[in-house]
This record gives C-alpha cells, structure tokens and sequence, in this order.
C-alpha cells in the first residue's frame, strides 16, 4: 500500500466483530486506503473509525459519492461516499476526459473556469482541482479569492470556456462541501453530460496531477482577470427596470461572498444607503453568528441578526443571500408593528419573493414598452403555478413542467428560438434568474430587482407587501408549505427509498381527509386518474417525483421527492383558492385562513401517508 495500514484493518476487523459494521464495508475501507495511498487518509479513517459510529462508517464507505441535482455534494471526510481531496480528485479528473471527449475544437485552450466560496478546504479542493485539470494538459483559469457562483457561470461564458466547476456545498452546514459542474454553455451538467462524467469517474484507473508552480510558469494554470468581476457586475446592472432608488437596506452575506457581487451590485446601480451586516460580511466557513450554523436564508432564523439591525436603523427592506450567493431571501416590516415581530413573520418565502419579482418585471418591462413579444418565463414543478398565471397574463409563453434544479431551467434558455426571448426563471429553493448572459441563479438579479421593486413602491406609498396582496386579489391567493424530513446514513437512505417506493406501489387515495384526483409519477411520465384509473402520458423530463393532485386544475396539490443533495426526503404543498370559484365572495383575510389551514391538513395527512411506508 506504501505505508502501513494494519493499524486500520485490526480497528476494521475489531468493528466487523462487534456488529458494528459490515464485512463489505471492511473491504470497502482497505480498498480505500490501497486507492488513496496516502497517509493523511490513514489518519482520517482511523479516526473515523475510532468513533465506533457504526452507520456513519457504512455510510462513507458503502458508494461512491454520486453526482445529484448539482453535482457531488455532502460531509467532509475520509471515504468514498465523502467529500475530500480524493473524491474531488476524481471528480474533477472524470471531467478532464470527459471534456477532453466531448468538449469540442481547441478544448485544452478554451480550458476549463474554477470558483470557491468560503467554506473549509474550499480554497485547497479549488487549487486541486485546477492542477488536476493542467496535468490532463488542459488550461485552468482560477479565480484569486473566493466569488458567486453565477460569476463563475457567466465567466464561462465570457471565455468561451469548455466547462466550469465551483467548490461549494451552497447553504448546507459547516460540515459539508461540494464540486458543481458547469458545462460550455455556463449552466449546470444536463443529462447525458452528468451520467458521462460519472462514467468517466467510475472507470478511470488514474488521476493526473501537476504541480501548481510548474503549470503556473507553463501557463495552464491563469488567475481569472479582475476585469471579469467589472464585466459581470456591468451586465447585472443592465436588468434595471426602474429608476427610483430611495430605500434603506440591510443586507447580510451570511459569512459567504456576497460581498463580490451583491453589495457593489447594489452600489454600482446607484442605491446609496445599504447596511452591511459587518459581523457577517466576514468570510467564515463555520457560519458562527448564523443560528445553528445553517447559512440559508430559505430559513427565517438566518435573517435574525440582520432584522436586528434593520429595526435598529429603521431599514425598508433586509437582504440575504446564502454563502455562494445564488440564493436570494427577504425580511420586511409589518404594516402595524414594523419589525416587532420573530423572523417567521417577517421573512418572504421563496415562492412569494419569485412573484414579486416576475410580477413588477413584466409590469415595468410592458409599461416601458420593452416587453418582448415572445418571452418565456420558466420554473420548476415544486414552484407556486402563481408565477405561471402572473406569466401567461402579460402574455409569455410558461414552461413549468421542470425537474427540481436551477439547471432544467438554464437548459431551457439554450433550446428557445431565435426569436425567443428568456425574461425570468424562479425555483421555490430562493432561486431567481433575469436575462440569458447567466445560466444559473443568481441572488444578485434578485437583490437588484427586488431592490427596485420596493423603492419604486415606497415611491407611491405602497409597499412590496400591499404589493403581494393586489397580486393575490388578482390571480387568486396560493399558500406553500415545504417540509423535510431528514434520514441520515445508510438506514437513513433505505428509508427515503422505501417511502419513495411504497407512496408510488401504493399510493394513498386521500390525503388529510381529502381525497386525491391525480396521481403523477414523473419516473415513468405518467398520471393515473384515481377515480377512473385512466392514465395520460406527462411531458418533460424524468425523474424520481411523485404529485398527489386535488383538484382538476392541479394547483392544489402536494408533492414528494428525495433530495438530489441532502439526505433529506422533501414534501411541497400548494394549496389555493384558484381551484375555488367560491372563494371569490371572501375576503382576502378570510381567503388567506382557508387555504392556510388547508396546507396544514395537507400536510399533516401526507406525512402520515409517507411514515406509514417506513
């Protein structure tokens, strides 16, 4: 093995006896350490091993780490089921051949963009990275320090480079880091590019690797220009849609790099009094001043310290954005009490926020004349249908049948015609995209816009709230509910599986007391009446989703899928008064408590529908 491992193979053996673990997982362990043959995995594995965490020793060491809805991602650690020097290693050498296959005339010139956010060993995964990728003799252009995420996408197409990869693991906690994968277009690796990466990973027998220095005086290793931050920022500021620029606002980068795109995005386009939450405007990938870590401001508690400031400096509006800085979240005041209130009530979910936005967008863009013709408006499955109602009204044609994962929606603005133009996409995971010159999210789009939105309402009195509800009388009121139900190592992963796999054998008929119209299967693309059984073919992609609809119009509904990068298994309920013409004759307060116990009966029912599988 060229150092001793004895140590490791009698701690293995001692845990194989007591129970602990598997005889495979042994032999998935030595075959480890003989691939890595290196000391500091020893050291690593020994540790792990030493804890006598049975499951979570099977767990890293029962599979390889396998790409999902944003390419590898997950704990740091010795394994292969782990992220570490290894596993990016061979993630990153998979996509060298891959490249080196399929990427098209002078790959090696065109070379390949690599971006870090401020997480641990994010800057070293990055720089192994980039001499995996010289030592396949292809270039790698590398960022000085860390930056978004979208830069990195618009970079690669700034280049006209032949793929891209980011090291991050988004909004998961401390513990975790990732490798996403970019491909020419700027947009996340689409089928069959990530199953060919994976096979590339799977069969390669070694990893090449040159020295930094030595790829550095050769040039295949290129520090990014900082030009390219200027280039970036100026095409942001070209989604502007309103002019008006009176607004307090309070924005806090979670100790990620928001601090490179968001703030002097907000500076560059002319908004002169934004509040950086400075004890979280220091880069820090143990996210200490964020509750629990968790530095995702999908979660209200994220925005705590920031509404604090707000309502100390009596701000309009409070901004976050997650570490890489793709997502978006919003706090505002309430009409009668301002900031007295705990985040929950303060903070904009992600479905709500995406309307917002899509909603003034179009508003403006038609009022100023500018509203495309053929505009096209894009979003996920799991994402409110009020932003399709909002889209189709201004007259843009809605794809809506997406798979979960910004990049169904970036694969979209590569297929539109030639006369076609991309005016929005949104996710409910705080996942905004304006323009086509970036193929993922991008959270500074979002602060951009919503920014304007809420100064040029403050403009005429109103707020982005009353904003909302004008929305809501409108097009009718939608509530969304998401939980997640986390299963941790290998049992937790059979038990995602089997609540997948008994919701979809036997499907309940009703749920929370209601019963089900519809049950669509996105694995085989089919929807069965449940009523008549009839069955009618669905379109788009495929994919491990299960929706339980209620009504003929389906925007009632709840939905199941595993997470692609968590192991959690994710619930989505939509409930609304647009599939009840009834409502109608309500107030909207009393509109908004029908539904709102409606998601809640929703899903109270579904899960006891999914725990009666495990």
């Amino acid at each position: 093995m060229g150092f001793d491992a004895s140590a490791v193979d009698r701690r293995a053996a001692e845990l194989v006896d007591a129970g602990r673990i598997t005889s495979v997982c042994r032999d998935n362990i030595l075959a480890w350490l003989e691939t890595v043959s290196d000391a500091y995995f020893l050291m690593k594995t020994l540790a792990l091993l030493k804890s006598e965490d049975g499951d979570d020793i099977e767990d890293a060491f029962r599979k390889k780490v396998e790409f999902g809805t944003g390419g590898i991602r997950g704990k740091m650690g010795p394994g292969p089921n782990r992220i570490n020097r290894r596993t990016i290693g061979e993630a990153t050498q998979g996509l060298a051949q891959y490249v080196l296959k399929a990427g098209g005339s002078n790959v090696k010139a065109r070379g390949v963009v690599i971006a870090h956010d401020t997480r641990h060993n994010s800057e070293a995964f990055a720089e192994e990275a980039a001499c995996i990728v010289a030592g396949n003799g292809i270039t790698a252009y590398i960022f000085s320090g860390h930056r978004a995420t979208p830069e990195l996408s618009f970079a690669v197409r700034k280049l006209g480079a032949a793929a891209g990869i980011v090291i991050s693991a988004s909004h998961n906690p401390p513990s975790d880091n990732g490798f996403k994968v970019y491909w020419s277009d700027g947009g996340q690796v689409v089928p069959p590019h990530d199953g060919n990466i994976i096979g590339e990973v799977t069969s390669l027998t070694r990893i090449l690797r040159e020295d930094r220095k030595e790829a550095e005086a050769a040039g295949r290793i290129r520090l990014v220009s900082k030009d390219m931050d200027t280039h970036y920022q100026s095409r942001l500021c070209d989604l502007s849609v309103a002019e008006e620029r009176d607004l307090r606002i309070v924005y806090t980068p979670l100790h990620g790099v928001g601090t490179t795109s968001i703030a002097p995005v907000l500076s560059r386009i002319g908004f002169k009094d934004v509040r950086l939450v400075d004890r979280q405007a220091v880069p820090d990938g143990n996210f200490p001043t964020v509750p629990g870590g968790v530095a995702n401001p999908e979660v209200p508690q994220a925005l705590s310290l920031a509404i604090q400031e707000a309502a100390a400096c009596n701000a309009d509006i409070v901004l976050a954005s997650d570490p890489d800085a793709d997502r978006l979240g919003c706090a505002l005041p309430l009409s009668d009490s301002g900031w007295a209130a705990e985040p929950e009530g303060l903070c904009l979910n992600g479905n709500q926020i995406g309307v917002v936005i899509c909603h003034f967008l179009l508003q403006r863009m038609q009022a100023a004349g500018t509203l495309p013709t053929r505009g096209v408006v894009a979003k996920t499955i799991v994402t409110t249908d009020l932003t399709s109602l909002v889209a189709r009204a201004f007259g843009a044609r809605v794809v809506d049948n997406l798979l979960v994962g910004f990049k169904y929606i970036a694969e979209v603005i590569g297929s539109l015609d030639d006369d076609e133009t991309f005016l929005f996409g949104t996710e409910e995971s705080h996942g905004y995209l304006s323009g086509d010159f970036i193929r993922d999210k991008d959270a500074a789009a979002a602060a951009l816009l919503l920014a304007e939105c809420a100064a040029y309402l403050k403009a005429s009195g109103r707020s982005i709230r009353q904003y909302l509800d004008e929305i809501y009388d409108e097009f009718g009121y939608f509530q969304e509910v998401q939980k997640s139900v986390t299963r941790t190592g290998a049992e937790g992963s059979r038990e995602i599986q089997a609540i997948m796999a008994g919701l979809r054998g036997s499907p309940p008929k009703t749920i929370g007391g209601r019963p089900v119209y519809e049950v669509i299967d996105r694995l085989n693309g089919e929807a069965r009446h449940v009523e008549t059984g009839n069955i009618r073919r669905v379109e788009g992609a495929k994919g491990n989703v299960l929706a339980f609809t209620f009504t003929p119009e389906g925007h009632t509904r709840v939905t199941a899928r595993p997470s692609g990068t968590e192991p959690k298994i994710k619930y989505y309920i939509s409930a609304t008064s647009a599939d009840h013409p009834d409502s109608a004759d309500r107030s909207l307060a009393e509109t908004k408590r029908r539904v709102d116990k409606l998601a809640d009966t929703i899903l109270g029912g579904m899960l006891h529908a999914a725990e009666a599988h495990v």
